[in-house]
């Protein structure tokens, strides 16, 4: 449903010029100290939907394998190309948001909460924000400032930096207290002390926080499915993970205002022809699948990954002004669910929903009811029960193409992680100028400028801890 906030708080928030000038509202760091719950929450939202939506949703789209740049414009060459020894802002501007602006607005709403009667909504809204902002910077950047950071109650001048087990611990167990949060007070405190008017992503819809929660609690815990096996089994129990997408909606059809990859590529750019098809998704979809003309205009015309499409030959990447940026979806929650079943080795339970996801990614396409005939036997996409490397394979490669228009960097992230889609058999084996795939984010020459305890730099193509060696 949409949502809407006060005149005031869009004052507050819709300033500026360029899709980030619109976000940059907090650039006095007292002046975040001082704001209420409930102009801190729709800061960090609109943020984090500025930094997921275009910065990871242009490197996702390319490093997923969705995209090709054009042949007749040079934009984006050094991203497909994993050429980004020039790309420093590639690097730096998520790391600096996330870091002075994002957690420290959500550490405020905790530590405000914490001392303010009947506010666990706030609680269970920015606490689950939180873990979602940094199991992204882990993601990305393996070794997170996190005990000593900024998140921290005594943020280090010069902090050191946790490992991503220790990261990964700290998710989990930040995810654990949400979930222990009691559901009845919650409710009664959304009742009495509502988010509804500032929560620019569900309107204080408590039940569905709780269960994107949970959905991230899940995929956390798959990264490392053997030891997180018990905790695994008794979500999957719970059978409480998102029912509907969870998105930031609030963009409009004009300039500054609308979908951060829209403005910046197609509103302020010199050319809007950047970001073409790649013909990887038809190593996976099938031809006739309506959902290509949904992610792509005109379908799936495209070129392989790693070479340039002409224009008049190739579709370019649909994208609208009005899309919304997703965190969280009612498909993925499905294909999480059937990936741990298939690893519990349940094929049926795998199965069901396995099938429940795909319907759920064709019906975000607007093509509800058209799954139908491509999961029933002998269809092009019917479940095949087989071991267990077999099963979790059709269902990522089917996550992976459910992302396109959606979330392409948690591809990205699954390709690392799982390895499929396989390149160089399901989809275009391609390296650029390194001797493999890019697989993760650099440090930012600021990070060590102004911190002795930063890590050292870890070349693009060095696995982390919870990626398929």
């Amino acid at each position: 449903m949409k949502k809407y906030i006060s005149t005031a708080l869009l004052a507050l928030t819709l300033v500026a010029t360029g899709c980030r000038d619109w976000l940059d509202i907090n650039d006095n760091p007292n002046y975040v100290s001082e704001a209420e719950m409930s102009d801190l929450l729709p800061t960090a939202q609109l943020l984090t939907a500025d930094k997921v939506g275009y910065d990871l949703g242009l490197v996702g789209n390319f490093w997923s394998q969705y995209v090709v740049q054009c042949n007749e414009t040079n934009q984006y060459n050094n991203i497909m190309d994993y050429n980004l020894a020039v790309s420093e802002s590639l690097f730096s501007s998520i790391w600096s948001y996330s870091y002075s602006r994002i957690l420290p607005s959500l550490k405020s709403i905790l530590s405000k909460s914490a001392a303010t009667e009947n506010s666990s909504n706030f609680e269970l809204e920015a606490k689950t924000m939180a873990a979602y902002n940094i199991y992204i910077l882990t993601s990305l950047f393996d070794k997170v400032a996190l005990t000593e950071g900024s998140f921290s109650e005594e943020p280090a001048l010069e902090p050191n930096f946790d490992s991503g087990e220790e990261v990964q611990a700290a998710i989990i167990k930040m995810l654990e207290e949400v979930r222990a949060l009691n559901a009845d007070q919650v409710a009664a405190d959304e009742a009495g002390n509502s988010t509804a008017g500032c929560d620019m992503i569900l309107g204080g819809d408590v039940e569905t926080w709780l269960q994107f929660a949970n959905t991230l609690y899940l995929k956390v815990l798959m990264r490392d499915f053997s030891a997180n096996k018990s905790k695994i089994q008794a979500l999957l129990s719970e059978d409480n993970l998102l029912a509907k997408d969870v998105m930031f909606a609030q963009f409009v059809n004009q300039a500054d205002k609308s979908n951060p990859l829209y403005e910046s590529d197609r509103r302020q750019l010199n050319t809007t022809e950047n970001i073409r098809c790649c013909t990887d998704i038809l190593n996976i979809l099938d031809p006739a699948d309506p959902r290509l003309d949904y992610f792509y205009e005109g379908g799936a015309a495209g070129t392989a990954y790693g070479t340039k499409g002409k224009q008049k030959e190739t579709s370019r990447l649909a994208i609208e002004a009005t899309d919304p940026v997703y965190f969280g979806t009612a498909a993925e929650a499905l294909f999480l669910k059937a990936e741990a079943y298939a690893r519990l080795g349940d094929a049926a339970k795998a199965k069901a929903s396995y099938d429940a996801a795909v319907e759920e990614s064709f019906s975000r396409c607007g093509e509800s009811g058209a799954a139908g005939a491509y999961l029933g036997a002998g269809g092009a996409y019917s479940f095949k029960s087989g071991s267990t490397e077999d099963m979790v394979h059709q269902i990522i490669n089917q996550k992976w193409a459910s992302n396109v228009r959606c979330m392409p960097i948690e591809s990205w992230f699954d390709i690392n992680r799982t390895g499929y889609p396989e390149r160089g058999t399901d989809i275009t084996l391609y390296t650029g100028v390194l001797e493999a795939p890019a697989c993760r984010y650099l440090y930012p020459e600021s990070s060590a400028l102004y911190n002795r305890n930063s890590p050292e730099v870890e070349p693009l193509t060095a696995p982390m801890w919870w990626h398929r060696q």
